[in-house]
């Protein structure tokens, strides 16, 4: 088995010097392949390409820095909810700044105001940002705006998992939405069909639950118990973004932009693929 750079780097490196190695080797790629500079107009027509329009649920994974942009986050971000309109949904995950299982372990506390997300700058511009709402739970956070963003965080620290049918996750999947990359090939909400696909919702977790801290956005500390993701079973699983890829399912679409590129997919279409594949082995962990 061939062991990934990033698993390598995590077992052997602490967060900060994990993101300036991913840093650096962004800078460099720049560099080789000179890629030019990218404006908010082009961005738009890449995205009005991809077939974004008013109304959309859009889940949106960034790499802000992997865009090389000429504008600023807030841009971006404001032309989505143009994009999108008042009666669509704009989700960002908001994860702490290292991975579940190193968070869970330090016993670390998530503040819902003061943490950091790990997910970049985009997501962290994006949760300042006015009727903005975020999910109460310490390691799988979200922030959510647009129509129905209530329904949508609220409870997270009751969900099965923090990704199943009664997460975030799992809402607004039910109501229809579409996962969007900007700059990088992640897709959050593949968790979640492996939690609602599998025999046992926790069949990727460790087996035992964590009692996290919390420090809401009233500032009062709460306790959460959830699942964490088991590293040992994580590690052995195809990337989601590459396996997504190579399903070449009809409404994935993407755009080279900066060093990166940009996708689109829709979510129920995605879902009803990964019924079919995993019913017959063919999941992120093989056959």
């Amino acid at each position: 088995m061939i062991i990934s750079l990033k698993t390598t780097l995590r077992k052997i490196f602490p967060p900060g010097l994990r993101l300036w190695v991913k840093k650096t080797k962004r800078h460099c790629k720049q560099l080789i392949l000179r890629t030019p500079y990218q404006s908010i107009e082009d961005i738009e027509q890449i995205l009005r390409q991809l077939g974004i329009h008013q109304g959309d649920r859009l889940i949106v994974a960034s790499s802000y820095g992997n865009l090389k942009a000429d504008y600023a986050p807030i841009d971006l971000v404001r032309l989505l909810q143009r994009m999108v309109g008042e009666q669509g949904i704009i989700m960002m995950p908001y994860y702490p700044p290292m991975n579940s299982t190193e968070w869970a372990q330090k016993g670390l506390v998530f503040d819902m105001n003061a943490t950091k997300s790990g997910m970049g700058v985009l997501t962290n511009v994006f949760a300042k940002m006015p009727g903005v709402l975020m999910s109460k739970h310490p390691t799988k956070a979200i922030c959510v705006w647009g129509n129905g963003a209530e329904e949508i965080v609220k409870d997270h620290e009751k969900s099965t998992t923090p990704f199943y049918w009664d997460s975030p996750y799992g809402k607004i999947l039910r109501l229809g939405c579409k996962s969007l990359g900007l700059g990088l090939k992640n897709i959050p909400i593949f968790h979640t069909f492996e939690d609602v696909l599998s025999q046992s919702p926790d069949a990727y977790y460790q087996k035992e639950k964590y009692q996290l801290h919390l420090i809401d956005k009233q500032g009062v500390d709460d306790v959460v118990e959830t699942y964490v993701h088991d590293p040992a079973i994580i590690d052995r699983c195809k990337p989601a973004g590459d396996y997504v890829r190579d399903l070449k399912c009809k409404s994935y679409k993407r755009i080279d932009v900066g060093s990166a590129f940009v996708y689109i997919i829709d979510n129920t279409d995605l879902f009803d693929r990964c019924k079919v594949e995993f019913a017959h082995g063919n999941s992120r962990l093989g056959s």
